[in-house]
């Protein structure tokens, strides 16, 4: 009697505190929304898929193997929701809370207690790497694949638990998080070592389809990786090197100990570790699937070129703080039973230690030093008083070492991020970097620019003789 409301108190105090957390970090993600505008990739994705023509569409030299998350998704949102920013923050919101939903649906295959599956899905809502989802519009390709990856995961668990999947719908989802993001390599991982697990003693003519075709999908992926790397940036591309793991290895020491508790990190790391072992008797059917997607996702990063942004780090960080809940969610609270008060306590402490100072939220973005430079060179073209169509140039004061790139983000390719801007007439400004052939005509404004750190501004403007 005492263990069972032992019990349900503890679930309650969960979910009130999970609930308001979830509340809390809602009212931030709508400030956010509310005072934040496109940044960074955001002008050079937007311009290009706004006036794209569909024919134009999935050119892997351009999408960097990305065709779900770099075409079709820019193309249809910026063509569904116009040119406000807001709208696209919103919808990237609905995005995050459908990943909750299916990891939610993922842990109650598992038969978690709802009240536990809930405040574990609810960790990626607010955990810190999904702040840079929500308030930086060009995230969106995590947390897509992140949809579809969770989505595959849920409905093959669900299925075999069942005794019925649905092998050809999950194989599509799979598709769609591998052309979003080939990181979602993680849920093949997953879902390979959840069979094994499971159903180690069954039948193995039972999941010869199931099984061939998580193969079949490994060798898509490892395909699919290798011919997009031949055209990929330098940062993108693998390097494994013993060099770079050990640059890599001091590279995330240092970003782990500018979080919340300093170099006490190595600590918190070691206590998860320690509890998950301790307990894994009890949960080993969700725990050992999901240590293969940590490994996994952290590996993929790790060789990587020279992306490291809070975005890569969300799935290896899901995945630690679910094996926490997981581990919690075990038939605990017994007599004198330590674990899940310390694991509790340790799944919210691992949630909000914050692995990245200085987190991209966008506030008030027009205000910061970055904004106020673009908003210089905003009003600079605004107060151009034009007469018909005009082609603006633009040239820095001191041209880049590469003269095929922009030294700043605000002109970035063809320097169309302007088409973004309404300047409250009917007349058509056309922006054209330095590089452009057509910077040479006779009727083009010539405006050249500056930057000093993030800050861009205009020195001079030159009307056509």
């Amino acid at each position: 009697m005492n263990h069972t409301l032992r019990f349900d108190a503890a679930r309650k105090a969960l979910l009130y505190v999970s609930a308001s957390i979830c509340a809390m970090m809602l009212a931030a993600y709508v400030t956010i929304i509310g005072r934040s505008y496109f940044f960074q990739d955001d002008f050079q994705f937007w311009p290009v898929y706004a006036t794209i023509k569909l024919s134009a569409l999935f050119d892997p030299a351009t999408n960097f193997g990305r065709p779900v998350t770099r075409d079709l998704y820019f193309y249809l949102v910026s063509h569904l929701l116009g040119m406000d920013s807001s709208n696209f923050f919103y919808f990237n919101l609905a995005i995050i809370a459908g990943v909750c939903v299916f990891i939610y649906r993922m842990l109650r295959a598992f038969e978690l207690d709802p009240v536990i599956a809930a405040a574990a899905a609810a960790i990626y809502f607010y955990m810190p790497p999904t702040i840079p989802h929500a308030s930086w519009i060009s995230n969106s390709q995590h947390t897509i694949a992140h949809l579809f990856s969770f989505w595959f995961i849920a409905a093959v668990v669900r299925g075999v638990e069942s005794g019925s999947v649905r092998i050809i719908r999950a194989a599509l989802v799979y598709l769609l998080a591998m052309f979003s993001n080939v990181s979602s390599l993680f849920a093949l991982i997953f879902v390979g070592i959840y069979l094994l697990l499971r159903h180690r003693r069954a039948s193995v003519s039972r999941f010869i389809p199931l099984m061939a075709t998580l193969g079949v999908l490994a060798a898509c992926t490892i395909a699919w990786s290798l011919a997009i790397s031949h055209s990929a940036p330098v940062y993108y591309k693998p390097d494994l090197s013993l060099a770079h793991s050990i640059a890599r290895a001091h590279y995330y020491d240092d970003l782990l100990s500018k979080g919340m508790i300093g170099a006490w990190y190595r600590l918190l790391f070691a206590a998860v570790i320690a509890l998950t072992v301790v307990n894994l008797r009890r949960n080993y059917l969700l725990t050992l699937p999901l240590a293969g997607a940590f490994v996994t996702a952290f590996a993929m990063l790790f060789f990587l070129g020279d992306q490291r942004t809070l975005g890569y780090l969300a799935i290896p960080y899901i995945a630690l703080a679910l094996m926490l809940f997981g581990n919690y969610a075990a038939p605990v609270w017994r007599a004198h039973e330590w674990r899940s008060p310390i694991l509790l306590s340790l799944s919210f402490l691992f949630i909000f230690y914050s692995t990245e100072n200085g987190t991209p939220y966008r506030n008030d973005f027009m205000s910061s030093p970055y904004g106020a430079g673009i908003r210089d060179v905003q009003n600079a073209v605004r107060n151009v008083r034009i007469a018909h169509d005009t082609t603006f140039c633009f040239a820095p004061d001191r041209p880049p070492r590469d003269p095929g790139v922009a030294p700043f983000w605000l002109f970035l390719g063809s320097g169309s991020a302007f088409s973004l801007v309404d300047y409250g007439d009917t007349l058509t400004r056309q922006f054209l970097y330095y590089t452009d052939p057509r910077c040479v005509a006779p009727d083009v404004v010539r405006v050249a620019v500056s930057q000093s750190g993030s800050i861009v501004a205009v020195t001079g403007i030159a009307m056509p003789k």
